[in-house]
């Protein structure tokens, strides 16, 4: 049988990379789907939706901006409507905001803590309370290391994503008790993030595995999330980054690889070069 057979699963921004490998995956594990994004970006919402239908999945289009109450109202009443029941909501909305504080503008504070936080707010109200009159269900909130780490770079997204795991922890007290669980998952460093070569090389040396995180990465942890084996997780953020959070606090100076791990040349740093993760001219 299938881990998610005939569960319904409300996944928001589905036209994203995120959101299609997500809805994807549930397809594929036997869920009914009910994709949101926004409405101006229709069409390629309209193509993950046809994938969730090809893998057999009955799939159904929310065009809705869930950054406000009526809207999300409509989406709840659209889910009621076309199943009669919710048991599952993915977050994956996210509206990115990089500069540094002095260099912020207030309209791009507003849209990305409006479409990253504000938007996981309502639909954790509006379909939460749809779980929480039946007693069970999943909301499984995406964020991101950045929430946790912080960024002098991207304000906002730094801001929004912190948000995000606050207000996970918020709802787990709120609806546990209703047998909702409200869950984050966490992602790190990731191929579809546009990065300098600089920036891209300084991640692949803090992650251990070597290389950036694919949408991919993901689908286990949230089919995972999504079904009763999980049952006694909730309140968490679960991390899907690679270990590139942990390894983020560690210099350079003091990582496996780095210039000053064993001079002499140990198996560890052989290996390293024969992988190509480092220089061969280190010493």
């Amino acid at each position: 049988m299938k881990r998610l057979e005939n569960k319904v699963a409300v996944v928001t921004q589905a036209g994203s990379n995120f959101g299609r490998a997500i809805a994807d995956a549930y397809a594929a594990e036997g869920a009914h789907l009910v994709l949101q994004d926004w409405p101006e970006r229709a069409e390629r919402l309209e193509e993950n939706v046809q994938r969730a239908r090809q893998a057999g999945a009955r799939a159904v289009a929310a065009l809705y901006d869930i950054t406000t109450g009526e809207q999300t109202a409509r989406l709840t009443e659209q889910v009621m409507r076309e199943f009669g029941k919710v048991d599952v909501l993915v977050n994956t909305a996210m509206q990115g905001g990089h500069g540094i504080l002095f260099d912020i503008r207030e309209a791009e504070w507003d849209l990305c803590i409006d479409r990253g936080l504000k938007s996981y707010f309502l639909t954790c109200q509006y379909l939460g309370e749809e779980m929480a009159r039946v007693g069970y269900g999943k909301i499984i909130n995406v964020t991101s290391i950045v929430g946790h780490l912080g960024s002098g770079g991207a304000v906002p997204w730094g801001a929004s994503r912190g948000g995000v795991n606050a207000l996970t922890y918020a709802v787990a007290q709120s609806l546990g008790e209703f047998g909702v669980r409200c869950v984050g998952l966490a992602r790190g460093a990731t191929e579809s993030t546009p990065y300098t070569q600089e920036a891209r090389d300084e991640r692949l040396l803090r992650i251990p595995f070597k290389r950036l995180g694919i949408e991919e990465d993901m689908i286990g942890p949230a089919i995972f999330l999504a079904t009763s084996e999980s049952d006694w997780i909730t309140g968490s953020v679960v991390y899907c980054d690679g270990g590139y959070g942990h390894a983020a606090a560690t210099d350079r100076e003091h990582r496996a690889t780095g210039p000053k791990f064993d001079r002499r040349g140990t198996r560890l740093l052989a290996i390293a070069r024969e992988q190509d993760w480092i220089d061969a001219d280190v010493k």
